[in-house]
């Protein structure tokens, strides 16, 4: 199935790092993406008060002066922050969902793996914080749920489900893969007690290939 993923904010500005130099000037080792990275890490560990520019110039050793040649100002990183956590833990993982035309099962298996083996839920987490204080962020994090959903209920309806059955199995899919990460202990590549053929069991439905 190939599926058309409606955008909620404009494209990314980190999308292709050729693209994001600056105007013909070098930009020497550390890269735009080292300190959108590393933004991103302060935000997990610590919160949006914490992604500063000094602090991040002296987690990648370098001066501040650097930061200047890939963004304007604070501001714009954190833009560039925002468009990173919908493109690549949202629609890429949905336009890559929608390539699969495998068994439902096995889609949404894979679609849990890929979206664990990033550790989304870190920044799913770090970014509803962030959004108790930034109405911005708020719109976004409410469209970026949306988005999820609608795009579960798309692959759940192949499996007959309808109407308020499918809307609550797909929230509650959303919800589940969303946060569990960042609830249960990671062991040996999953969940301690997880069962996760059991969970879709419950999602999907145990008849559902």
């Amino acid at each position: 199935m190939s599926r058309k993923i409606t955008s909620t904010v404009r494209p990314s500005p980190v999308a292709c790092e050729e693209q994001n130099k600056v105007r013909g000037r070098a930009t020497g080792r550390v890269s735009k993406s080292d300190w959108l990275n590393k933004a991103l890490e302060l935000l997990v560990s610590d919160g949006i008060d914490a992604v500063r520019i000094v602090d991040i110039a002296r987690l990648l050793k370098v001066s501040k002066s650097g930061f200047y040649w890939h963004f304007k100002d604070r501001a714009e990183l954190l833009e560039a922050m925002k468009h990173y956590w919908v493109d690549e833990f949202s629609r890429n993982f949905i336009e890559d969902a929608s390539t699969d035309n495998g068994p439902l099962r096995k889609r949404l298996a894979s679609l849990v793996g890929a979206i664990r083996k990033k550790q989304s839920g870190k920044l799913d987490l770090a970014f509803t914080s962030w959004a108790q204080t930034d109405p911005g962020v708020q719109e976004i994090v409410d469209r970026v749920r949306d988005m999820r959903i609608a795009f579960i209920k798309s692959l759940l309806s192949s499996a007959g489900l309808s109407g308020e059955e499918l809307d609550s199995r797909a929230r509650l899919f959303v919800a589940y893969f969303s946060w569990s990460e960042v609830m249960f202990e990671p062991k040996n590549g999953e969940l301690a007690g997880e069962d996760l053929n059991r969970i879709l069991d419950i999602i999907v439905g145990e008849d559902a290939e």
